[in-house]
């Protein structure tokens, strides 16, 4: 009997990569080999002109101690080049637009014949590591096929792929996303908190201010062993008030996740600002974080 399931398809919702914990944060790590000479992916990985085809358009070639732009049509990175041994390895600061940092190493080694391709991702939160994973992959996918000289395809179910990293690594989504249900419009989040149910309810309530937003809301718990999936989901009637509202839940839940670790959440104005152009950048543009 054909089955109905299509092998390719299947394949995009695989977790490649690996979210790995460290004493002092994370590491998304991932290896590829290629059938190609060492140089040949070292200058994919180095040539603007060959950097464009597969994750963004660089303000001028990477440069030791200097500082880049890179435009990556609807995101944006800027950073520092830390370390530039061609052809083996280059590592850069990542700085997102909400003011996010991490270590990027990529490094292009010898091996079978052709070239392994390392990326290492270091981060000290847990914030967008799902998020960071199913982008970096399809980012990798991208390159694949500009390696192989053909034009890379667009990019697959990448919310299906972060919910896939989550499974597999036990490490909460942090993105929320706009759903609609029998023509009904919602903000939605899922996040995994390291806690039992009880103190995440009383955590997640525990502010006044944010008591009638809460209330306005469907939240669903659902216990998993020493930890707690909050699921969100608030009706909207306007889209355009998307963005606000997606960001106002972003900033509550990631206080939850600080309240129930034992620390004081303070809320800020400019992250509260940052959240909500970062959410109106990405529904504008379609695109998922990467």
């Amino acid at each position: 009997m054909k089955s109905d399931v299509d092998p390719s398809a299947a394949q995009t919702v695989m977790p490649l990569g690996r979210i790995e914990r460290l004493r002092d944060g994370y590491v998304l790590a991932f290896d590829r080999q290629f059938d190609y000479p060492r140089s040949y992916i070292w200058n994919l990985l180095t040539d603007p002109a060959k950097v464009r085809l597969w994750l963004g358009t660089l303000g001028s070639s990477w440069e030791l101690g200097k500082e880049y732009s890179l435009d990556m049509g609807g995101g944006a990175s800027t950073g520092t080049v830390l370390q530039l041994n061609p052809p083996t390895s280059l590592q850069i600061t990542w700085d997102d637009e909400l003011g996010l940092e991490s270590i990027l190493e990529w490094r292009v080694l010898e091996s079978d014949g052709g070239a392994l391709l390392q990326l290492r991702a270091r981060s000290e939160s847990a914030d967008f590591l799902t998020e960071g994973a199913a982008g970096w992959q399809q980012i990798l996918a991208a390159l694949e096929e500009v390696a192989a000289g053909r034009e890379p395809e667009p990019p697959g179910d990448w919310a299906s792929l972060r919910d896939a990293y989550a499974a597999e690594f036990g490490v909460s989504n942090t993105m929320g996303s706009l759903e609609t249900d029998d023509g009904v419009m919602m903000v939605h989040f899922d996040r995994r908190l390291n806690s039992k149910l009880p103190l995440v309810k009383d955590a997640l309530t525990a502010d006044p201010e944010q008591q009638p937003r809460v209330e306005q809301a469907e939240v669903d718990f659902a216990a998993d062993g020493d930890s707690t999936v909050l699921t969100v989901r608030h009706v909207i009637d306007d889209h355009s008030e998307a963005a606000a509202l997606l960001a106002q839940w972003h900033a509550h839940l990631d206080a939850v996740a600080v309240s129930i670790n034992g620390d004081k959440p303070h809320f800020s104005v400019r992250k509260l600002h940052a959240l909500e152009e970062f959410y109106r950048s990405t529904l504008d543009t379609g695109q998922s974080r990467g």
